[in-house]
């Protein structure tokens, strides 16, 4: 799994207009048109940053000068233009000298840092990282401060030191909360969750993974939903699970061509080109690996290239066809050498990262010992001031506890209703959901005794009739209507548990050729209580007939996680998803599609329920339930 770099925000500034400074408004102004038309122009507004930078020339004003050389190479980041970038990125650092700008000096070495770091040169990466650092530091900028933390816990990642890189990411992930920063919280949770992933922490990559894409559709941050793709294939090849692997593979590489980024489509063509090689489908793994070769060779990208070498080699010699095998393995057994070099440029990273770690821990202790210090004397002096006020306190405390004790009995008069009614909601619900059971029951025994029985007594009399497709049909209706009896009251919850119930219930969707079902039952935690395992199946069943019935899903993702107090649900479909009512959570016809009927079964578990759905990444429902005694009882 990979991370990236983080880009610093840009410097843009609205200058006041003066009868002197008429032109430094238009440079101004071209400033932000092009900031506004780069995602979609990107050459348009290469040619208006370097047009504003003429104007600012002839102005001698350095400061915009050096703007519009940093906001170029930014551009010519995004368009895998490397060197272009760093030699406008040099320039700017000079400009921003001139002026004393100290904040555009340490956002442009940190996006310097994000090319070293794509282009595996860690040493040059990690230096002008911590030099952003401290600038961000000093002049207590919040926003550039977080984007340099995630950029080191990166840099951490990348080197095999995921602690190290956690370290980093949860001084990050406070600040991005106080900024209430949507799409940088997707960013760091997804970094977290690779990280817990190298720990071999599954369960914990698992929630924020899911977090991560969360926040990444909510906020409509394509970048982050691309790689909560990537790292959900990466996660299934690990596991061997061709079946999701190809349906992640296929969401990862819509998202990669929508985005544009050639370092991310290289990487999605191979990921996608190791998913078919675990499917057995050959043919499309070469389309997308010499998709990905052609890249790798156009924009320099050697891990990249000796990642498609390899696929390449192998998928040939799988083929019998052992020239282009040989082709591929001599290519890449060429790009040993400067693989090997990166990888001792980590090892030499590696021992000065653990020098700079145990500096920032000691002067961490310092300034604890300096802060322990200070409380001290405050607290002595505090302490005389306590003293000579302590009966005026005492006075205030008293009177501030008996309108307390008021307060706190008009409050809980208030509580004890909310619990009542509570109590009564909950009573209702279960009520219903028994009416629903009794009924299921009634039915499925009609089914069986009566209309069972009285097909059982019509093939007895028509024995004699030698018809064997009458015979036939008459069987495989028999059948058909012992199937929907079991399905409406499943005894096999009772007798086998909710796994079992579950897996069987699965494998007779999966005889239909169209749909693909894939089961997951993670986790070791407490035992599932009867009723609590009745509804859960109650539950996936109603699900899995809205994705068939109602999506027109192919592919399902069902993923059950029994921690140790709390069972996790997630239902994943490719299907055409649905509109969500923004004031209840749940879509205008929650009613014709079975999604009232859950809502009810997690409310009466005390269990949390949420919907995200879109026409690119079709429907995911996740519920939590709670696994404890009060709850399950």
């Amino acid at each position: 799994m990979v991370l990236h770099g983080f880009l610093m925000p840009k410097l843009l500034v609205s200058s006041v207009y003066s009868a002197e400074h008429a032109d430094t408004l238009k440079i101004d102004s071209l400033f932000n048109i092009a900031f506004e038309t780069e995602s979609v122009f990107p050459d348009s507004a290469i040619g208006m940053y370097v047009f504003a930078g003429e104007l600012a020339e002839l102005l001698n004003d350095d400061l915009r000068q050096g703007q519009s050389h940093h906001y170029r190479a930014i551009v010519m980041f995004e368009q895998g233009e490397y060197d272009l970038a760093l030699e406008n990125y040099n320039r700017a650092i000079k400009l921003y000298g001139k002026s004393g700008n100290e904040t555009g000096i340490a956002a442009v070495k940190s996006n310097m840092g994000n090319i070293w770091l794509l282009t595996g040169d860690y040493d040059k990466a990690v230096e002008l990282y911590f030099q952003a650092i401290e600038t961000f530091k000093s002049l207590e900028d919040t926003l550039r401060l977080l984007i340099s933390y995630m950029n080191v816990g990166t840099l951490f990642y990348d080197n095999n030191y995921p602690l190290e890189g956690l370290n980093y990411l949860e001084l990050a992930l406070p600040l991005a909360s106080d900024l209430q920063d949507e799409r940088t919280l997707a960013d760091i949770h997804h970094n977290i969750s690779l990280n817990y992933y190298k720990l071999d922490s599954i369960d914990i990559y698992l929630y924020h993974m899911r977090k991560a894409r969360n926040y990444a559709v909510e906020a409509d941050h394509l970048y982050v939903e691309m790689l909560t793709y990537k790292s959900n294939l990466e996660y299934h090849i690990d596991r061997q699970n061709p079946d999701s692997a190809l349906y992640y593979a296929w969401l990862n590489k819509d998202a990669a061509e929508r985005y544009g980024n050639p370092y991310n489509l290289t990487g999605s063509y191979n990921m996608a080109g190791s998913a078919y090689i675990l499917a057995n489908m050959p043919d499309r793994a070469l389309d997308v690996l010499h998709k990905a070769h052609s890249l790798g060779e156009t924009h320099g990208f050697i891990p990249m290239l000796a990642w498609s070498n390899e696929s390449l080699a192998k998928v040939y010699e799988s083929l019998g066809n052992y020239r282009e095998a040989h082709k591929h393995s001599s290519a890449l057994n060429a790009l040993k050498d400067s693989v090997f070099k990166m990888e001792r440029q980590r090892e030499v990273l590696a021992m000065d990262r653990k020098y700079n770690v145990a500096q920032q821990q000691h002067e961490l202790e310092q300034q604890k010992l300096s802060i322990e210090l200070k409380e001290q004397q405050l607290n002595r002096r505090n302490t005389l001031v306590a003293l000579s006020g302590a009966f005026s306190l005492l006075l205030l405390l008293l009177i501030f506890l008996l309108y307390k004790l008021m307060q706190n009995k008009s409050r809980l008069s208030a509580r004890e209703m909310e619990q009542v009614k509570l109590q009564r909601d909950k009573q209702m619900i279960k009520a219903l959901m028994e009416g629903e059971e009794k009924e299921r029951r009634r039915i499925a025994r009609e089914l069986h005794d009566g209309v069972n029985g009285n097909l059982a007594a019509l093939k007895l009399n028509l024995a004699g009739i030698q018809n064997k497709d009458f015979s036939s049909l008459l069987e495989e209706t028999m059948l058909e209507i012992r199937d929907l009896s079991h399905n409406l009251v499943p005894d096999v919850v009772k007798r086998s548990g909710l796994k079992t119930a579950l897996e069987q219930f699965v494998h007779k969707i999966n005889k239909s050729p169209e749909i693909k079902v894939d089961f997951q039952f993670l986790g070791s935690g407490q035992p599932i209580g009867e009723e609590t395992g009745v509804h859960i199946y109650r539950i996936v069943q109603e699900l899995l007939t809205n994705s068939l019935k109602h999506a027109g899903a192919s592919q399902i993702l069902v993923q059950i996680i029994n921690n140790e107090d709390t069972l996790s649900l997630t239902v994943e479909d490719d299907g055409k998803g649905f509109e969500i009512n923004p004031g209840a959570g749940l879509p205008d016809n929650s009613e014709g599609i079975g999604l009232s009927g859950v809502e009810n079964r997690v409310t009466y578990m005390q269990g949390s329920f949420d919907i995200h759905s879109s026409t690119h990444s079709g429907t995911s429902i996740h519920i939590e339930i709670p696994l404890t005694t009060k709850a399950q009882s």
